[in-house]
């Protein structure tokens, strides 16, 4: 009973010894030892306000830490570190379990020197005993075998401090208000270890982090959370890296959860649920290079082991960029310095597996500006607006199933070349999309309300409206060959204007198709283009002439060029409604005009060398109307021919190459035109004959140009025209017959062109009884000649002929019935002679002749005599016996047959016949 009394209260001692020495021996050893050991292994200086122990609950407390450095400022400190043990459960279930280690307001001060040198890498003191290093390595593989457990670990109201001070101006950054709560942390049973962070960064920041994880083998997930992190306090830690200046209220916003697994291999899987980086604002030299409004992923995806990146959801808001390109460079390479080192060399493994970037549903609104001073041009596009899906990245291969881009305004200059060009609302779908060593695409369409290409240097000035372009079935090859399926242009209204040669072109409302183009090189094929009722407008402001076309149904089939041969199978040219207007302008004008075209037409030959062979195949013209409208007339001239068909046989331009032309249609209502011959494409001067004839034109229609011409209307008549052309090595034979049935003059018009001419004596002469006139007017000469005309010499032919027939009209008659003039023009008397012998019967006879032939035109007679020989009586008797004779012996109607009382001629005993047109 007294060995239990001795035990009992010898264990009662124990227990009070142990419960007095913990709480005062034991923290007083504690302080010490720790405050001991701490300066004999750091650099810093300790200290430790107080130490307390509960030996009952295993609760051990520090308060007040502190390490300082040699000035005295604090690098470490904490207010109160709690650590509670768990003894009974350790022994029990075999392992070191602490219940809880909660360290409260720690602070933490970190230094980087001008050297790099952190602080905190530097509080141990180097370890110079050997041993010590390699006792110290086995003890800590020994220790990796003991399984512990930590219950809790709670870090509260901690503070991080870092300065930098690399840089003349000192970096900083501060992690405030940190709370760190770790639960089950160990190896016993390889708990789950659940773990909650957050902290502020300087003033804006918010960061939470939820997570839990294995130590063996090591497994974590989590969320982290990423509110208003500013980018500017970051990347001025090393402003010599980043070049460049951004605004405080640049931010990013994370949402971000992870997955780690090392169970087989590293398996780490990243995903957001919000990705936002705002309000950037990048400077360079004080002048903006890049902003962006907002970019917001709303989904992305990260697998290490699968190698996929995905994003879901990617808007870029109001993104502008302004590049410069100089001798420099870009200015967007200079953002950050790189290395110079040129030797340094990346070695790429070809069998390693390849990354996969996937893209889905891209939206952005950008502005971008380029200003290329090297080559003195520029590019402004406002308010570019991208809508993509999915876009796939995999080494060099883009694979992109659909995309839209639309772009407000564009505009680019050259000032080098005085070069514009701008466009309004262009809007561009493209899909499917792949490039790989190739770049294709299965079809796009371009729409743009406004496009415009300003030549300043060259005058030409080229304006597009509603252009509307599809492709379909695109591939360009590595080996720069491209093949495309089809082309097509709808609608579109395009103006195209040559100010230096005063040309101007109208397009509108037509229909143009490119089928299976393919191209290499100077090999190029189409297999056919059509073109479908386009409303075209040429205008030549220099002379004038205005040339409208419509409803034009153009097929042409197989395009070739190869070996420098361009082929065409087959043209066809269905309905076209063709228009030539040449509208009212002056005279002094044209004929410095036609000058010019003469001059330029002679040029054009002497520098004509084409190289390229042409082999095109047969036109086929069908159903064609021509209009023709001059209004450079007193009064304007319209004519019209419809049911124009033809066909013109292949065209070569070799030395011997001929092509076959036949073309007929019909002249207003009733006439009839005809046109054949064949021609040297290469050359017309080697050879050309050509056969144009009209039959059964109206010859009211010219009055236009009689009225300019010879000051007369026409009221009536027709016309055929036999024209034959044949140049043969540039020496022209032209044929024109002209046949003028039944013509009537009109009134007359004043115009200061018209040559006067008594054309009425003139038609009576030429036409027969029938009101016929049969006139052939050759015209032959060398094309080479600068100053050769055919029109000019057909003119001075017709002037000439009219002329010959008012000034001596029976040359004229003689020629046109095989008489000399001289048979004709007088009858001859002896002296004293009156009466009708077989002498004046000869000429009388051919006059008769001539005046039943022509019966418009009468014979006037002029009493005539030799005064010194004769008298007056003697002249008068000889007209009478004239007229007698052809009256009643020749049967001429009376009114043909004129005697002039009232004037004689008294030098000559012949009698000189005059012509009168008859009223």
């Amino acid at each position: 009973m007294k060995a239990l009394k001795i035990l009992f209260y010898t264990l009662i001692s124990l227990l009070a010894i142990y419960i007095i020495s913990g709480f005062t021996l034991v923290p007083y050893l504690l302080k010490k030892e720790l405050i001991k050991n701490l300066d004999e292994n750091l650099t810093l200086k300790s200290s430790i306000e107080d130490v307390k122990f509960n030996p009952i609950t295993l609760n051990a407390k520090v308060h007040d830490f502190k390490l300082v450095d040699e000035n005295n400022n604090i690098i470490v400190f904490f207010k109160e570190l709690n650590i509670s043990l768990s003894i009974f459960k350790s022994i029990e279930q075999k392992h070191f379990r602490i219940e809880n280690i909660t360290f409260d307001e720690i602070f933490l001060n970190i230094i980087q020197e001008k050297d790099g040198s952190i602080n905190l890498a530097n509080i141990l003191k180097p370890t110079e005993n050997e041993e010590e290093q390699i006792q110290d390595k086995t003890n800590e593989e020994n220790s990796n075998n003991i399984k512990f457990l930590v219950s809790k670990i709670d870090l509260k109201n901690a503070d991080i401090n870092f300065v930098s001070n690399i840089d003349k101006q000192p970096f900083s950054i501060y992690l405030k208000d940190i709370n760190y709560t770790i639960y089950d942390l160990g190896t016993f049973k390889n708990s789950l270890s659940s773990n909650n962070l957050t902290f502020r960064i300087n003033e804006h920041t918010d960061v939470q982090i939820s997570s839990a994880f294995k130590i063996n083998p090591f497994k974590a997930y989590g969320k982290i959370s990423i509110n208003d992190l500013r980018i500017k306090e970051f990347i001025d830690f090393d402003k010599n890296f980043f070049n460049f200046e951004l605004n405080n209220d640049a931010n990013i916003n994370l949402g971000l959860n992870y997955n780690i697994d090392t169970t087989n291999e590293l398996a780490l899987y990243l995903a957001t649920d919000l990705l936002e980086i705002n309000n950037i604002n990048l400077k360079q030299n004080k002048k903006t290079m890049a902003s962006l409004k907002k970019l917001d992923i709303k989904r992305f995806d990260f697998d290490l082991i699968s190698q996929n990146i995905n994003f879901n959801g990617v808007f870029i808001d109001g993104l502008k960029a302004n590049m410069i390109l100089d001798k420099n460079g870009v200015n967007f390479a200079s953002l950050v310095t790189t290395s110079t080192n040129s030797n340094e060399k990346k070695e790429e493994n070809s069998n390693s597996k390849p990354w996969i970037l996937n893209f889905s549903d891209i939206k952005a609104n950008i502005d971008y500006d380029l200003e290329d001073k090297i080559n003195n041009n520029s590019i402004e596009a406002k308010s570019i607006l991208l809508d993509a899906q999915n876009l796939k990245i995999v080494n060099s291969l883009v694979k992109l199933e659909k995309a839209n881009v639309a772009n407000k305004t564009f505009q680019f200059l050259d000032k080098s070349n005085n070069l514009e060009i701008k466009s309004n609302n262009i809007n561009i779908d493209l899909n499917n999309l792949k490039i790989d060593d190739n770049v294709a695409f299965s079809n796009a369409t371009i729409k743009s309300k406004e496009l415009n290409f300003d030549e300043k240097n060259l005058k030409i000035n080229v304006d597009a409206q509603n252009l509307n372009l599809a492709l379909n079935s695109f591939l360009f090859t590595k080996d720069n060959a491209i093949s495309l399926e089809s082309a097509k242009i709808s609608k579109p209204i395009i103006t195209f204007e040559d100010f230096t040669n005063k040309l101007k072109l109208n397009a509108k409302d037509f229909d143009l198709t490119v089928n299976k183009f393919t191209n290499k090189g100077e090999i190029f094929g189409i297999n056919s283009i059509n073109l479908s009722k386009p409303n075209l407008v040429f205008e030549n402001t220099s002379n004038n002439l205005k040339i409208n076309t419509k409803n034009i149904d153009l097929k042409i089939k197989n395009i070739s060029n190869k070996n420098n041969i361009l082929k065409v199978e087959k043209t066809d040219l269905n309905n076209p409604h063709i228009s030539i207007v040449l509208p009212k302008t002056e005279t002094k004008n044209l004929e410095k005009e036609n000058k010019t075209e003469s001059i330029k037409v002679v040029q054009t030959d002497k520098k004509e060398n084409n190289k390229t062979k042409l082999n095109i195949g047969p036109v086929n013209i069908k159903n064609a109307i021509l209009d023709f409208e001059d209004k450079n007339l007193p009064i304007p001239f319209k004519t019209t021919v419809t049911k124009l068909n033809g066909k013109i046989s292949e065209i070569k331009n070799t030395k011997f190459g001929k092509t076959n032309l036949e073309v007929n249609g019909v002249v207003d209502n009733y006439g009839v035109a005809k046109i054949t011959g064949v021609v040297n494409p290469k050359n017309i001067k080697i050879l050309t004959d050509i056969n144009m004839k009209f039959q059964n034109i109206a010859m009211q229609n010219f009055t236009p140009y009689t009225t300019k011409f010879i000051g007369r209307e026409l009221k009536s008549g027709k016309l055929d025209l036999d024209l034959n052309y044949n140049i043969e090595k540039s020496n022209l034979n032209a044929k024109n017959n002209i046949v003028i049935t039944k013509i009537e003059l009109g009134k007359e018009v004043q115009s200061p062109e018209a040559i006067s001419l008594p054309l009425g004596i003139a038609i009576s002469l030429l036409e027969d009884k029938n009101g016929i006139i049969d006139i052939n007017l050759p015209v032959s000469g060398n094309v080479d000649d600068p100053q050769f005309s055919i029109g000019a010499i057909l003119w001075k032919a017709f002037v000439n002929l009219i002329t010959k027939a008012v000034t001596a009209p029976f040359s004229l008659l003689g020629a046109m019935f095989n008489f000399s003039e001289d048979e004709i023009k007088s009858v001859k008397f002896e002296i004293k002679e009156s009466e009708i012998t077989p002498i004046q019967k000869e000429t009388l006879d051919k006059i008769a002749l001539i005046l039943e032939k022509r019966e418009d035109i009468a014979i006037k007679l002029v009493s005539s005599y030799n005064k010194e020989k004769e008298s007056s009586k003697i002249g008068k008797e000889r007209i009478l016996n004239i007229k007698e004779y052809l009256i009643k012996e020749k049967s001429i109607n009376k009114k043909q047959v004129i005697l002039d009382e009232k004037s004689e001629e008294t030098s000559t005993s012949s009698i000189n016949l005059k012509i009168e047109q008859l009223q």
